[in-house]
């Protein structure tokens, strides 16, 4: 479509976005190579108290652009997105098992916000999965700290997190048959001593 004489590029883009929302078109350009059953894991997230019903926020891969989001959304689920802001967040510092061990930085991770023309709204979080997993992540983070912190001789420890449910175990935790003392004894000397001959004579 030519841009229309005495019009600015932003007006000349706002119509033509306005004709595709009349026409139940995409209200962009739409690019000429097609993709088929993509790849791209693209995440829904909560918003935050700044965000308005007409905003949503997605983490996105690394090599996605604004262009790719607003394609994706209107193709696969026919969501218009009417802007898009993109934000690039460090990677945290995490360890590899106990505190002495090296910290190194995690991969970055992308997330962009879009304005539409519709609001949404989240439901109402469950309470009682709410609560569930407080007490989950608490007790997760219990754990963690203990697998860090129990070294060297502390390292067969029983944990308190869970209540003891995920180890560690040795040898001497694990359930073992009961034999009386009298009986083992009995049988570790028969089993020293050797088959007794003159009994496997009389069955011959």
């Amino acid at each position: 479509m030519p841009r229309l004489v005495g019009k600015s590029v932003s007006d000349h883009i706002l119509g033509l976005a306005q004709q595709g929302i009349e026409n139940n078109a995409a209200h962009f350009k739409v690019g000429g190579k097609k993709l088929y059953f993509p790849k791209a894991r693209v995440i829904l997230l909560r918003p935050n108290a700044k965000h308005t019903p007409y905003q949503a926020k997605f983490i996105v891969p690394k090599s996605f652009n604004k262009l790719d989001l607003r394609d994706y959304l209107f193709h696969v689920y026919g969501l218009r997105a009417m802007n898009v802001t993109t934000q690039l967040l460090h990677g945290r510092y995490e360890r590899v098992g106990n505190m002495a061990s090296p910290r190194y930085r995690g991969p970055q991770i992308k997330k962009m916000t879009i304005d539409m023309n519709e609001p949404f709204i989240w439901p109402e979080e469950d309470v009682e999965n709410t609560l569930f997993d407080k007490e989950f992540s608490q007790e997760l983070n219990k754990y963690r700290e203990e697998t860090m912190m129990n070294i060297g001789s502390d390292k067969l420890k029983p944990f308190k997190a869970f209540g003891g449910a995920l180890g560690p175990f040795n040898d001497n935790m694990i359930a073992q048959p009961f034999i009386p003392k009298n009986l083992k004894r009995k049988l570790i000397n028969e089993k020293k001593k050797g088959p007794d001959l003159s009994k496997i004579n009389q069955h011959l």
